[in-house]
């Protein structure tokens, strides 16, 4: 847990603002953002020979990006530490599952007793005071519940993808908005730069239109990715915990169903 709030931290800075996702191959542009080679390029391919950064709308040249090795090496060593985390978390889940026994026999619960709504060893089973009740294998009791939150998951999963898609498809619709006021503003500039004085004073005048459409366009697509990126965030911290749920040992799944925490938990 000590090196839970570190770690985000790290992740939060070699992150890609463009695909929200670790830094891939990243690369540095003039204004020194830094970004995935792959999300630098679509910003060159979208806005073509004037691309410009997509945090502080500075124009960079294609010739002045550079890559950072640094980035690259620590984005792999974060990797590298949250697959060892993982696995110390599957051990520790394994030896907790494990010492998981009977308190009367010292026996691993292997049974679900319907009728008492208790957890029982092979020699709880077979005691006369549960041999006449209905007992089922844990696995099988504790199937309903898991099925439950994978359902879950997958209802989860599905609003993220959809958020995802959206964020896409407006962040694709807004670099092609911003490029058409882009040509449209050329296209203002090489008719009036030929015109006399009040010629030129509506070029100035119809230059501050499109400067005022773009910023807009620019501040919703910021408000946009904001939306977006905290939505994710709030659906990624409820799939992990709903994960880290289905993984549950039967028997804890179970033990959490019979305080009364599961139905809680599936009101999410």
């Amino acid at each position: 847990m000590a090196t839970a709030a570190p770690l985000r931290s790290l992740e939060e800075e070699v992150t890609c603002s463009i695909c929200l996702d670790y830094l891939r191959d990243p690369v540095t542009i003039d204004c020194g953002h830094v970004f995935c080679r792959s999300c630098t390029a679509d910003i060159c391919a979208a806005l073509g020979a004037r691309p410009a950064c997509p945090l502080c709308k500075k124009p960079f040249k294609k010739e002045n990006i550079r890559p950072v090795w640094q980035l690259a090496s620590l984005v792999e060593n974060i990797e590298r530490l949250k697959v060892d985390k993982g696995r110390q978390l599957g051990d520790a889940a394994r030896e907790q599952q494990d010492a998981r026994l009977c308190e009367r026999h010292r026996e691993k619960l292997h049974y679900y007793c319907e009728d008492d709504g208790q957890l029982l060893c092979v020699l709880c089973r077979e005691s006369r005071e549960h041999k006449p009740h209905t007992a089922v294998l844990l696995e099988k009791a504790a199937q309903p519940h898991r099925e439950k939150i994978l359902n879950h998951l997958s209802i989860l999963r599905r609003d993220r993808d959809k958020i995802q898609g959206c964020q896409a498809k407006g962040e694709a619709d807004i670099l092609a908005a911003l490029q058409k006021l882009r040509e449209q503003r050329q296209h203002v500039v090489a008719e009036f730069a030929q015109g006399h004085q009040f010629l030129r004073e509506r070029e100035q005048h119809l230059l501050d239109q499109l400067a005022r459409l773009e910023q807009e366009l620019a501040e919703g697509r910021e408000k946009c990715q904001a939306r977006g990126s905290g939505e994710l965030a709030r659906l990624a911290l409820v799939i992990s915990e709903l994960e880290g749920k289905a993984q549950q040992p039967a028997a804890e799944l179970m033990q959490v169903a019979l305080t009364g925490r599961e139905g809680r938990l599936l009101l999410l």
